[in-house]
């Protein structure tokens, strides 16, 4: 199939994956898995998660509850105003992976990268210690568990682009990065 919708891809012809043309129609599915666009897609795709999880959270604090335990007034009161901070940097999160998946300096990128893989690992962690030690603090029903899932979900993606992905797929350009 060809998919020529821009003047860049009508000029070129599509490259599979080079570049798309956004301008136009969208790419098909299958362009958001293909080697060079998997980055993109982890980045877009936890970039928009963390859009909607900090405005919920920062909007709707007690949705908190859905994933800690919470008994008195104050644990409620201090989980809000926690829950609150927590989110506003959930969002700017998202805006900076948002803005990174722009950049085509490979080392930057690949810094991203590995700082994210590091902060999910430790919290995947510090996440399953917990929910093991079971004193109570995290909720263990159904959201409790899917944020462990989540967590460690994003530590194997950011885990794979840091170990297994050539510097190659860390430039925009299809220069190589190192």
């Amino acid at each position: 199939m060809n998919y020529n919708t821009g003047y860049a891809n009508t000029q070129a012809g599509y490259q599979g994956g080079a570049s798309y043309n956004t301008r136009a129609a969208s790419p098909p599915l299958s362009y958001h898995f293909l080697p060079r666009q998997r980055l993109n897609t982890l980045l877009l795709v936890h970039s928009l998660s963390s859009f909607l999880i900090g405005l919920i959270g920062y909007l709707n604090p007690s949705a908190a509850m859905l994933f800690f335990s919470m008994e008195s007034s104050r644990e409620i009161g201090v989980g809000r105003i926690l829950t609150r901070l927590f989110c506003s940097l959930i969002f700017a999160q998202g805006i900076m992976i948002w803005r990174a998946r722009k950049i085509n300096d490979g080392e930057v990128k690949r810094a991203f990268i590995l700082a994210y893989f590091v902060c999910f690992l430790c919290s995947t962690v510090a996440l399953v210690l917990e929910h093991a030690s079971n004193q109570g603090i995290v909720d263990g029903k159904f959201f409790g568990v899917m944020k462990i899932v989540v967590m460690m979900a994003l530590t194997v993606g950011y885990g794979w682009f840091t170990f297994f992905q050539p510097p190659v797929v860390y430039s925009l350009s299809g220069q190589r990065a190192y």
